[in-house]
């Protein structure tokens, strides 16, 4: 290496520890879901806690905040055991795009707890196994924005749960 080369690595040596390591941070966790699974007397039930933990309201879809069974595909379900997924085999609603009205508005600071059961939802197979469940999906900041191709949605999801169910 040359000297030139040696003091341009020497200089972005000394001010590389003073710049940001990510150029820019993502938007404040406006929102947080933890979700448990409870499954007795041959019932699968989810859990839902939301917490607005912003100054501001939230949108979340209601299928989620206030639904107690599915009418979709909302949860991947997988052996925990085999990685194999658990294949959804409850009714599915063909819809048009979200509205307002499928949205639960969550005040400033607001908590919102749901349970939801998916017990004939997923193909649990036959005997006691184990499962893991995880949640992928969005909720809105403003409902002015609904249907806008970008910027409208925030990602939303939850640590993975596992959990022991017994299928006949």
């Amino acid at each position: 290496m040359n000297r030139k080369t040696i003091a341009t690595l020497a200089a972005a040596a000394l001010i590389a520890p003073a710049m940001p390591l990510h150029a820019e941070e993502g938007p404040m966790k406006e929102l947080s879901l933890t979700m448990s699974v409870k499954s007795a007397a041959g019932h699968v039930l989810v859990g839902v806690s939301l917490h607005n933990q912003s100054a501001h309201a939230v949108h979340v879809p209601r299928a989620l905040a206030s639904e107690n069974e599915l009418f979709g595909k909302m949860f991947e379900i997988t052996d925990a055991a085999t990685g194999e997924p658990v294949e959804y085999q409850g009714i599915m609603v063909k819809r048009g795009p979200m509205t307002a009205e499928d949205y639960l508005t969550l005040k400033p600071k607001a908590k919102h707890r749901n349970t939801i059961d998916i017990t004939n939802s997923y193909a649990f197979k036959p005997g006691k196994r184990t499962y893991r469940l995880s949640y992928e999906g969005s909720y809105l900041l403003d409902l002015k924005k609904l249907g806008q191709a970008a910027g409208a949605e925030v990602a939303l999801t939850a640590p993975a749960v596992t959990f022991t169910h017994e299928a006949k």
